[in-house]
């Protein structure tokens, strides 16, 4: 009788796959490892460049109390090489600036000018000393994460092309997610990159804009009649 057959249960077993990090990253292969390290590299390239640039421009961008104003009281009162000697006493491009400056009061204005503009110059590119790298590292950690990806892709149907009969589904998605792990590690890299590039960028043009106004107050005490 039907009550009577005894009914057979199955227990469908679904295997999981643990979720492995180290794994994702670096199992694609010499190539992908390859790119991978460089991504990785990249970063910690990236990342010493900001904080290394970003303590150098707070130092310069310390301000030195009442420097001007002492500045401006011994030009006054024509103590010139006191003013030099003090300036040289400041570890600041303003205070290198302005020394240029010093150094060549009774020559024309405009010479004036042109050699704390010089001057000015030299600071700048002290100042942006690694920002390119900063900025190339930005865009070159997402390319070779897509190169990582095109390269895995590639391996991946190479290897599904090699199998006969039906493809496993599980071997479909691992390929695929291996190879996405670098575009993944190289936009986890360059989004900050690009970041901190404009991080530094923007306190180096504040800097360069409060030296310029400063420079500017130097030139008019020295329009000014004694």
């Amino acid at each position: 009788m039907f009550l009577q057959t005894p009914t057979q249960v199955v227990n469908t077993a679904t295997e999981k796959h643990v979720f492995s990090l180290w794994e994702i990253l670096f199992s694609g292969g010499i190539i992908g490892n390859t790119i991978m390290i460089a991504i990785f590299l990249t970063g910690i390239l990236a990342l010493y460049i900001f904080l290394e640039r970003y303590f150098f421009i707070k130092r310069a961008s310390k301000e030195t109390p009442n420097f001007l104003e002492n500045i401006k009281d011994f030009v006054q009162e024509g103590k010139i090489q006191t003013a030099v000697d003090y300036c040289r006493t400041i570890d600041s491009p303003e205070a290198r600036m302005i020394e240029k400056g010093l150094a060549r009061i009774g020559r024309p204005i405009s010479d004036i000018s042109n050699a704390m503009q010089n001057q000015g110059q030299l600071e700048v590119s002290k100042l942006e000393k690694n920002l390119n790298i900063l900025a190339s590292a930005s865009g070159a950690a997402p390319m070779l994460g897509f190169l990582g990806t095109v390269v895995g892709m590639i391996m991946a149907f190479f290897e599904i092309s090699n199998v006969t009969g039906a493809v496993s589904p599980k071997l479909l998605a691992s390929g695929i997610y291996t190879a996405m792990a670098t575009t993944a590690v190289g936009l986890f890299v360059g989004i900050p990159a690009y970041f901190f590039y404009n991080i530094l960028v923007t306190n180096v043009d504040r800097l360069v804009l409060k030296i310029q106004t400063h420079v500017n107050e130097f030139l008019d005490t020295l329009n000014k009649p004694l």
